[in-house]
């Protein structure tokens, strides 16, 4: 079923304000592998003696957060709500530049610290506009017992409306989450090594590529309902929503079942992306927002993102001028 981009958007339009207001009363928790975002950006002009590569002046430096620590920003930022983010780093100054960017935005921290972890940081070297060379580095084994032990004791000690987890396989998702993936309203991005920790979970939303690997998925006919249904019943899981990048997104329940086309004009940086899209479910789903309209929502905020160089938190501005423009739109599937 393809749903009313113009209707919807236009009934989204009416509400924006009160649907923003009720995200600002919401408490929410994030559960993942934080990351740092390097960018080393300068000019080149000569090719190397010693290799064929280019010679980059760096000529400025800066950083944004990354993985579940951007997931946290956008909720933070987009929901002006209280969000505490739980993560085990390394004993770095990586993981002491996330603190910071965490603590000047207002989000709360409870990072426990392992001397042998390093925690994961990507730096990205950009000449006259073009990403010439990235460096990773970080930790990816799963993460000690006692650590796991102290972030469950912190996490149980306080409440929240929704539990967001976001899983980059750099160790911090383990099989102890379970009991609160599965018992909280739990908005979940797993990866396909570790969907078997997310039985039960409320919602899922892996991207095409990760639903074909975790589900064995082909999506090239009608087949794909009835592959999601018997999802829905061997997870557990009470949603699903699979993102599909220029082809929109799949949207799966109990009760219903849609396709929400791509709403992006143009990409021009697809990184953070799912952040974004997890990050604005895990709001609407705390304030009880319809299905579609939460879809339309994310589906909105994904196509202002991609416009972006690296992370980047749409604004409810933007949202709403976007949500202006839709509603005087026609939107086919062209899929």
């Amino acid at each position: 079923m393809e749903i009313d981009i113009p209707k919807i958007s236009s009934e989204l339009l009416k509400d924006i304000e009160k649907i923003f207001n009720s995200f600002e009363k919401l408490s929410i928790a994030v559960f993942g592998d934080v990351m740092l975002d390097e960018y080393l950006v300068g000019d080149s002009n000569r090719i190397s003696p010693e290799a064929p590569v280019p010679v980059v002046k760096i000529e400025k430096t800066y950083y944004t957060a990354g993985g579940a620590a951007n997931t946290a920003m956008n909720i933070k930022k987009l929901g002006l709500c209280r969000v505490k983010i739980f993560s085990i780093v390394g004993e770095d100054q990586t993981a002491d530049r996330i603190e910071e960017i965490m603590r000047n935005s207002g989000i709360e921290t409870n990072f426990i610290r392992e001397s042998k972890r390093n925690t994961p940081k990507k730096t990205r070297v950009i000449a006259r506009g073009q990403q010439v060379l990235r460096i990773d580095s970080e930790s990816t084994e799963r993460a000690k017992a006692e650590s796991i032990s102290k972030i469950l004791k912190e996490f149980y000690s306080d409440k929240f409306d929704i539990v967001v987890f976001s899983d980059y396989a750099k160790g911090n998702i383990t099989q102890e989450l379970n009991d609160i993936i599965s018992r909280s309203k739990s908005v979940c991005d797993p990866k396909p090594q570790n969907i078997r920790i997310f039985h039960g979970a409320y919602m899922i939303l892996p991207n095409e590529k990760e639903a074909r690997e975790i589900f064995q998925l082909l999506f090239p006919d009608s087949a794909e309902k009835i592959m999601m249904e018997k999802i829905l019943e061997k997870l557990g899981v009470k949603k699903i929503v699979i993102t599909q990048g220029e082809k929109g997104m799949l949207f799966l329940s109990s009760e219903k079942f849609f396709h929400v086309p791509a709403l992006a004009k143009e990409v021009y940086d697809v990184t953070g992306a799912g952040d974004t899209v997890s990050s604005v479910f895990a709001l609407c789903e705390g304030s009880g927002l319809e299905d579609e309209k939460t879809s339309v929502l994310s589906s909105i905020a994904a196509s202002i993102k991609v416009l972006h160089r690296g992370t980047y938190t749409p604004t409810r501005k933007e949202i709403i001028a976007a949500l202006k423009q839709l509603q005087n739109q026609n939107y086919t599937n062209k899929t």
